[in-house]
């Protein structure tokens, strides 16, 4: 059904395992990108603007701006690509200057810093566990 080269969709999964358990597994999948993302975001947060952010003002940022940056790539979406990702990239940015109460600078900081502490996250877990990348993309 599904090979190492062609990923699920959201409608092969509802239909893979039902809609209740699709939906289901679909929702947890979204908690735990929520926790993931949080914890980069509250990193970044430290690194970048020193503020003591707890975890869950991380959380609460991860998903107002999951749901933002969704929200206007799909509304502006008929308006061209570049629109609708820039809206969504504006809309984060307002979501943590805000959070963080920091300037414009203060939040592309956050947003690139956790980026970067993503990728150095992900590179050190691949090693640890012996993963090759080529394996992961199947190239």
């Amino acid at each position: 059904m599904f090979s190492r080269h062609n990923m699920p969709t959201v409608p092969e999964i509802s239909f893979a395992f039902g809609l209740t358990n699709g939906l289901l597994i679909l929702g947890i999948l979204f908690l735990v990108y929520l926790l993931i993302e949080a914890f980069f975001l509250w990193v970044a947060g430290e690194i970048v603007v020193g503020r003591r952010v707890t975890y869950g003002e991380s959380i609460r940022i991860a998903f107002f701006g999951t749901i933002a940056v969704v929200a206007a790539i799909i509304l502006l979406g008929q308006f061209g690509l570049l629109i609708s990702i820039g809206a969504a990239l504006i809309l984060f940015l307002l979501i943590v200057k805000g959070s963080y109460h920091t300037g414009w600078l203060g939040a592309i900081g956050v947003s690139i810093v956790s980026i970067i502490v993503a990728i150095i996250i992900f590179v050190v877990v691949i090693a640890v566990l012996g993963l090759s990348l080529i394996g992961l993309t199947g190239l």
